[in-house]
């Protein structure tokens, strides 16, 4: 029995992983005729599609890649039982790794931000809720959308530890938060130099470099 979940296991990861590859983001920004690498940060997240096509092409790409990671979640503990979150995380983190780092040379991966909120949403609504109101608040007080990612993304395993039991879940969460950690790193190095760019900085001033942290 344990090889067989074992096995089954395995054999997951690769759709789990594509699922996360799916490039949303991408996709959207070539119906509007724009090559989206070529454009602002150059990233293929939600806040840059915002950024160079408008805020309805942001919705939809914000809405798709919020869903991968709810449908991975999801799937997950239906696949592998709900009494075993400790599997859901996991397949949680492989959806969000697809989407952080997709096919080398193929696909350009994104933060991973707005694909960890669709597994939070699938794990639990009331630490979804405290996350996206700490990411809220903060991106309210600075402006910087790299700043209340990260601190939501470093937020969320803390506020595990008073929900669930299961520490797996804790651990889970860990690894998402250190993947959008490690996808922001540009971000942070321009937060240390002063030169990272507020939301709602003139188009010309984000086209010129990358700008504030993408979701």
């Amino acid at each position: 029995m344990r090889m067989t979940l074992s096995l089954a296991l395995l054999l997951s990861l690769v759709p789990f992983y594509l699922l996360g590859a799916f490039p949303t983001g991408k996709l959207i920004a070539r119906v509007y005729g724009v090559t989206l690498e070529q454009h602002g940060s150059g990233n293929v997240g939600a806040t840059n599609v915002t950024r160079v096509i408008g805020k309805r092409a942001g919705l939809f790409t914000l809405l798709g890649d919020v869903g991968k990671g709810w449908i991975g979640m999801a799937s997950a503990r239906f696949l592998f039982g709900f009494d075993h979150p400790e599997v859901a995380i996991l397949f949680g983190w492989i959806v969000v790794a697809g989407h952080c780092f997709s096919i080398p040379r193929v696909l350009r991966g994104g933060k991973g931000v707005a694909t960890a909120l669709g597994v939070l949403i699938a794990l639990s609504p009331l630490l979804t809720l405290y996350v996206v109101t700490i990411f809220v608040t903060v991106a309210t007080l600075t402006k910087i959308v790299s700043v209340a990612s990260i601190t939501a993304a470093c937020a969320a395993p803390l506020l595990s530890l008073f929900l669930f039991e299961n520490d797996s879940i804790f651990y889970g969460l860990v690894g998402i938060a250190f993947l959008i950690v490690l996808r922001h790193y540009e971000n942070i190095i321009r937060l240390i130099e002063g030169r990272e760019k507020k939301w709602g900085a003139k188009a010309q001033e984000a086209a010129s470099s990358s700008a504030s942290g993408d979701i």
